[in-house]
This record gives structure tokens, sequence and C-alpha cells, in this order.
């Protein structure tokens, strides 16, 4: 499946890797939870405080003992060096727009298919609670990074055909601090303000709100439906239209790219919430109480 997915939106298929990266940073990550926690019916809510509690007694920072900033959590344990599942985090489907020939073998290790399983995992009756306390956590982020158009792309040209690593190769001026293009999505180019996990709440439920308000579920065409290849192709979409295409050459940003990014990061951090509140709403059940 994947591999036809690929078929459909390149000239040829290929997985690149990717340099680190932290979609939408501390802040997006922490918005679109805030998001799909506050869509969660009382009993989704109630099973998903109750493994995401499970692993705190790990967690030394109390702030990040809440549904809501454990969406950073994997992006915590890979900075602690826990490195196995940084494919996780992206798939780099390639735009070449050269038509360069060669691309590299697709890898099935990647944030597709890592959705697919973690989905898995927690609808499963056979799963106990390390497992979907485990996946939760993981699932909370990852729905985050496929919502970042720059983890679903990676730009093959005869400068770099082993592609542009998910755009930290193409560079851009004219926002300060911002070095490529994957770093300014990731920043929402600057719409909204760094802020680190440990510091939540602050503004993250204003902001939040905030985007339910400009963006509610029922201005959304979208499927809600979980479908990860849907989810990729879509961000891919975003990120050729909006993201490579739109830029000069230069990579000079003007102030109608830097407001086109903006108005497209929000929507998809408002989808995001959405399609994860969705997601757990399904698989997340209280178990019966025990006699």
């Amino acid at each position: 499946m994947i591999k036809k997915l690929l078929r459909g939106l390149a000239l040829s298929a290929g997985l690149l890797t990717t340099l680190p990266a932290q979609a939408w940073w501390d802040t997006g990550h922490m918005v679109t939870a805030q998001i799909a926690f506050e869509q969660l019916t009382p009993a989704a809510r109630q099973e998903a405080e109750r493994l995401i509690a499970l692993l705190n007694p790990l967690e030394t920072v109390p702030a990040r003992r809440h549904f809501v900033p454990a969406a950073v959590w994997m992006d915590e344990i890979k900075a602690r060096q826990l490195k196995v599942f940084d494919h996780w985090h992206y798939i780099n489907i390639p735009y070449n727009p050269e038509g360069v020939a060669r691309l590299p073998v697709v890898d099935d290790d990647n944030l597709i298919t890592a959705l697919q399983s973690l989905g898995k995992t927690l609808a499963s009756e056979r799963a106990g609670d390390f497992e979907k306390a485990f996946a939760l956590r993981m699932v909370l982020h990852l729905v985050g990074d496929i919502h970042q158009p720059f983890h679903a792309v990676g730009k093959v040209s005869h400068a770099h055909p082993e592609g542009d690593l998910g755009g930290n190769l193409t560079l851009v001026s004219g926002l300060e601090g911002m070095r490529n293009i994957h770093m300014l999505w990731d920043s929402t180019a600057g719409l909204l303000p760094s802020v680190r996990s440990e510091a939540w709440p602050g503004p993250i439920p204003d902001f939040a709100a905030r985007l339910r308000q400009q963006y509610p579920l029922n201005s959304f065409q979208h499927s809600m439906a979980f479908d990860p290849e849907v989810w990729a192709r879509e961000s891919y979409q975003l990120a050729v239209r909006y993201g490579y295409s739109s830029l000069p050459a230069d990579g000079q940003l003007s102030p109608d790219y830097l407001r086109q990014v903006q108005s497209i990061c929000s929507q998809q951090l408002a989808l995001g919430g959405y399609r994860l509140a969705a997601l757990l709403n399904e698989v997340l059940v209280q178990p019966p109480a025990r006699p």
C-alpha cells in the first residue's frame, strides 16, 4: 500500500534519510494535543489519563505528567539518546521536479507504518496497560508529526540526489533564526511563540482555543477516519504546493509566503487535533471494573 501511495505522489518512490527534527517543536505538539484532549469523550479522557499516568513515575518534571505535554515525550526520549524510533518521525516522499532518475529504496520503517502499528496496539484487546501506555504517548506525538507537511516530503534534485532531508537542505532567509524550510514550518513561521513542555500549561490552552474558534471541526471537509496514508498524502501535497513551489529560487521569504505558511500550519494543527481525538474516542475504552 505504501509503495502504491509513493508511486502516486512522485515520479519515483523512495524514503530519504532526514536530519534530526522536532515537528512543530513543543508548542505545536502541545496545541494539537490540547485540541484533542478537549474533544475527547469523558470515557476516552478517563482512559487516556489513566494510561498516561502509568509511565509518570519515570517522569521527573511534574508539568509533563499530563496528556498534553506527553505529546512531546517522544522527542524527549530521542534527545536522551533513545534513537531506535528515529525513522518513525517522518516519511520523506520524494518530490522530484527535475526528474532525477535514481532514487533510494523505500524503507518500510517510517511514520505511516509506525502509526498504523500503534493504532492497532491501542485497539487490541491483547495489548496490556504498558503496551497501550507506551503506544499512546507515541501516537500523541506522531499524529502531530504527520500533519507537519515537511515530515512527509523530500525534494530530490541534481544538487541533492539523495534528497533535501525533509527540507533541511533547502535554505531560506528573511526571518530571524530560520535557516531552512523544515525549521520554518516546524516553527509555524513565527505564528506561535516557543513554549517548552516543562512550562505547560502556560499559553497552550489559549492557543488551542483560538485555533478551535478559527477552525472548528465542522469547517473541515476532510475525513476524520484514522488513515495515515491519506494524512501523509495530504501533507505531501501541501509541502509541494505551498512550501516548495511558492518559495523563490533564492529562498528569500516574503510577507505573503510567511502568511501562507502560518495559515496552513494553523489548519494542520487543528486538523491533527481533531483527528487525534477521533482516533482516541474510538480505541480508548475504559476496561470493566473487576469484581
